[in-house]
């Protein structure tokens, strides 16, 4: 189910040698243990009140919140934003070049 969000549905008919195939997978076959679970989403930092002039302050851990799209200007922008905002798998994958690595060749 991660899989098919960020990989075209032909990926392994592109890149995949017909050697290599072993035949189509018996859904019966498959256990609880072989299905990739979704990361548990995180709940928001909760706020702590200010602490009173003297003690030590801790620092708070605010939830990311994205710029208007008009506040980012270039590439490095837009790649921040998506680090913060797009699942860990995902994020993996396309800050890695993607399938052909070509993109991140050229840039």
């Amino acid at each position: 189910a991660l899989f098919d969000p960020i990989h075209p549905k032909d990926i392994m008919d592109k890149l995949l040698k017909p050697s290599l195939t072993m035949g189509n997978v018996d859904p019966a076959t498959i256990k609880d243990e072989h299905i990739a679970k979704p990361p548990e989403k995180k709940a928001p930092a909760k706020k702590k009140p200010a602490a009173p002039k003297g003690e030590a302050v801790e620092l708070e851990v605010e939830e990311f919140v994205k710029p208007p799209l008009a506040a980012m200007l270039n590439t490095f922008d837009f790649e921040s934003v998506a680090r913060e905002t797009m699942e860990p798998q995902a994020w993996g994958y396309y800050s890695s070049g993607g399938d052909d690595e070509i993109t991140l060749r050229d840039n």
